[in-house]
């Protein structure tokens, strides 16, 4: 089989692999989609604070935001079978901790990060991708298998919006027009926020935000962004912020934007350690901020959610590339008018 993997900054490559043979408990499956998010960006081109601080090693196989169709299983695998639509985690357990022997494998403390920092599982960027059992999905009949790609992101994102509890009377404040941002956007309209908001820089991908069904944009290069909130919600701070872009003035901004007693999701990575933050202003405000990351069931709630109503989130994927032409997606020359870009096998 081929497959694609990042092999020096910068660099990439496609190689011919054996086909893996599933062992009792796993399962192949014949990639259809995969999507390129910001991390793999980051990986490929070497600037990722994860390979300047050696904990993201090449050669890589990128790719985490799959889905696809069962090839083959093992003898011992009951929950899905040849010809299932499917999606799966972004991590794999190591089934062998205490933490997997009492099935919590979201805990576990010796797990393999698929295609991104090491100990790094392979990627799904190639034909054909195996995954351990207990970290595969299946996909509603009606969910199709492109729009699926995006529930790795939407699950990210997810873990956020879970843990704020949103209401009509809400004003909900998401900073970054990412895929991820576009997926908090989403989630908080389906979990009945009543005024739903993305703050960023760039107008296209705003744009694109509406698109979402959401209340408003602030554009920060173009107006106040506490102005323009207070304009828009009649003189209210958000009272739940979610913070997608892992840019440094953001930080600063869910300080400045939320509302007192806010809570505040920081659901991006930020690579630095010499961040400036106004920790005056936010005991001030009693403030609460949790850290996102990845979560097991996530992505198996989200799929759910998915197939019961209509997120809108095909609008953020703004490319298809062939994974045969798929090298040059990695190092896009201008990256203003990209949201998803989705590789396709």
């Amino acid at each position: 089989m081929i497959a694609f993997q990042a092999i020096a900054p910068g660099k990439g490559a496609f190689t011919d692999i054996p086909v893996p043979e599933p062992g009792e408990h796993d399962v192949l499956v014949k990639v259809k989609y995969c999507g390129i998010c910001g991390t793999d960006y980051a990986l490929f081109s070497g600037k990722s604070g994860f390979v300047k601080k050696g904990l993201a090693t090449y050669p890589i196989r990128l790719g985490h935001e799959w889905s696809g169709v069962v090839e083959k299983t093992g003898a011992g695998v009951t929950k899905v079978r040849p010809g299932d639509r499917v999606i799966g985690d972004n991590f794999v357990s190591c089934e062998k901790c205490d933490a997997c022997l009492a099935g919590d494998f979201g805990s576990c403390s010796a797990r393999l990060n698929v295609g991104t920092i090491d100990p790094c599982w392979p990627g799904a960027f190639a034909e054909y991708y195996l995954i351990p059992e207990r970290h595969v999905y299946r996909l509603a009949d009606g969910v199709p298998l492109l729009d699926a790609a995006l529930c790795e992101p939407l699950s990210v994102a997810y873990g956020g919006v879970k843990k704020m509890d949103m209401g009509r009377d809400s004003v909900v404040l998401v900073i970054g027009t990412g895929s991820i941002g576009m997926s908090a956007a989403a989630l908080s309209l389906n979990k009945g926020a009543g005024q739903v908001y993305m703050l960023g820089r760039n107008a296209f991908k705003l744009e694109k935000a509406r698109e979402l069904g959401i209340s408003g944009v602030i554009n920060s290069a173009a107006e106040d962004p506490e102005e323009a909130l207070l304009r828009l919600t009649g003189g209210r701070h958000a009272d739940f912020v979610l913070e997608c872009s892992g840019a440094e003035p953001s930080l600063g901004q869910c300080v400045k934007l939320a509302a007192r007693g806010a809570s505040v999701a920081l659901i991006g990575f930020y690579e630095r350690d010499d961040i400036p933050f106004d920790f005056d202003a936010f005991v001030s405000k009693e403030l609460k901020m949790v850290g996102i990351m990845g979560e097991y069931g996530n992505l198996e709630a989200v799929a759910g959610i998915m197939a019961s109503c209509d997120l809108r989130m095909r609008n953020v994927i703004t490319d298809i590339v062939p994974f045969s032409e798929c090298a040059p997606a990695f190092c896009p020359p201008d990256s203003r008018k990209i949201i998803k870009t989705i590789v396709e096998f």
